[in-house]
C-alpha cells in the first residue's frame, strides 16, 4: 500500500483502503479498481491523495474462505493461554490469531 497523490493515480489501480471525504463519508470503498469516473470524483470532492495497492501486493479474493492451519494440540494450548483475555470475535483479534497460529506452526515445522 502507498499513498498516491491524485494526479498521478492512474485508471485501474485498485484502493487499498476506504477513500472518504473531509466529513468522514466513504467515496470508494476498498479494493475496487478505480475508474476515471472514480477519478473525477474525487477530484470534484477535492481529495488530494488516496492509498492504492502496489502492484506486487496479493490480491485479496473475497470468495476465498478462511485459511485453516493444522496445528498440534499443544501449540493450540499454548495460542488459547496467550489470547484468553482476547475478543476473538473481533475481527483484526481473530485474523492476528490465525496468523500467530500459522507462523507457530511454520516455526515448529522449521525445527524439525
Amino acid at each position: 500500500m502507498k499513498s498516491i497523490k491524485i494526479k498521478f493515480v492512474k485508471k485501474g489501480m485498485v484502493t487499498a483502503t476506504e477513500v472518504k471525504d473531509r466529513m468522514g463519508r466513504t467515496l470508494l470503498a476498498s479494493d475496487q479498481p478505480l475508474t476515471l469516473q472514480n477519478l473525477k470524483t474525487l477530484k470534484a470532492w477535492g481529495i488530494t491523495e488516496i492509498n492504492v495497492k502496489s502492484p506486487d501486493e496479493p490480491k485479496k479474493n473475497s470468495k476465498e474462505g478462511p485459511v485453516t492451519v493444522k496445528a498440534p494440540p499443544e501449540i493450540i494450548k499454548e495460542q488459547e493461554t496467550l489470547f484468553k483475555y482476547s475478543d476473538r470475535r473481533h475481527p483484526a483479534v481473530a485474523e492476528l490469531y490465525d496468523v500467530c497460529l500459522a507462523r507457530k506452526v511454520q516455526m515448529r515445522q522449521e525445527e524439525q
